[in-house]
């Protein structure tokens, strides 16, 4: 390739110092010829200009990569931070629901009729015909089999089974469940069976023509001593009347929210009192 300015035979020194005075002469010269330095200077634009795009250039991807680099690590620390917060949120959340149980508990059963202490449900099991619960109270607490097991709304269950730390209790719901009941508005005795469906109990047993009604509010009757009369424990939400069944089908909502129990409260009868000596 042919030499630009000098041919290749004068020594690199000689050409550097020939292009150095040439410089110096052509930057005087322009001082002295206003024109020659703005035409100079119009032939040197394009060279400023992408020198100067190139710096912009570099600074902005700096500055992107500066703001990425802050950004993913903004993004980590809050990562991070909610990862610590997380289960602080969810006790929050469960203490939350529990105060909306307690206080549901004490406005569906301001005067309960005994002793109450509240028990919190540490498992449950609503498998087809089993609906059980595991609460964190047991024989040390004095809870025995047989003892009726409120919450908001009225009856829940009784429990079943008694270990010394937890107990399990049936639900109004499981199969093996039966709750004698009457009408809120009369004594006439009647059945509550549970059907193996957390939403859904039924009163057998009553003819087709029977003076029930859907709306009918049922309560515990106290026959059997095992449940205080007068607690709620659901409404009558459909009568069926097939005309080949000798029985109406009768379909209960239960009182308390089964399928949803956190808090229960475990019942206590109070001891009924003695009669006074008489002298």
């Amino acid at each position: 390739m042919p030499a630009l300015f000098f041919p290749r035979r004068y020594p690199p020194l000689l050409r550097v110092a020939v292009l150095v005075l040439l410089t110096v002469f052509v930057s005087v010269f322009s001082e002295k010829h206003p024109r020659i330095k703005s035409a100079s200077l119009t032939v040197a634009y394009p060279v400023q200009w992408i020198s100067m795009q190139g710096t912009s250039f570099w600074q902005q991807a700096d500055n992107y990569l500066q703001s990425r680099a802050a950004l993913e690590s903004e993004n980590a620390r809050l990562r991070a931070e909610l990862v610590r917060a997380r289960p602080e949120l969810l006790e929050a959340d469960i203490l939350r629901n529990e105060n909306r149980q307690l206080l549901a508990l004490l406005d569906s059963i301001p005067q309960p009729p005994g002793k109450v202490a509240v028990a919190q449900v540490i498992a449950q099991n609503f498998s087809p015909g089993s609906q059980l619960l595991i609460v964190n109270m047991g024989a040390r607490a004095g809870i025995f089999v047989g003892q009726p097991v409120l919450a908001a709304g009225g009856v829940a269950g009784q429990v079943v089974s008694v270990s010394p730390m937890s107990s399990q209790v049936a639900l109004l719901s499981d199969l093996d469940s039966s709750i004698p009941v009457q009408p809120a508005d009369s004594d006439t005795p009647l059945l509550v069976d549970g059907k193996g469906d957390i939403n859904n109990l039924a009163v057998p047993f009553q003819p087709r023509n029977t003076s029930l009604k859907v709306g009918d509010r049922l309560v515990t009757s106290g026959l059997g001593g095992r449940y205080p009369p007068g607690l709620n424990v659901g409404a009558i939400s459909a009568i069926i009347r097939n005309g080949d069944q000798s029985f109406a089908q009768i379909v209960v909502r239960p009182a308390v929210r089964l399928g949803q129990l956190s808090t229960v409260l475990m019942l206590w009868d109070s001891p009924s009192p003695r009669p006074a000596a008489t002298p």
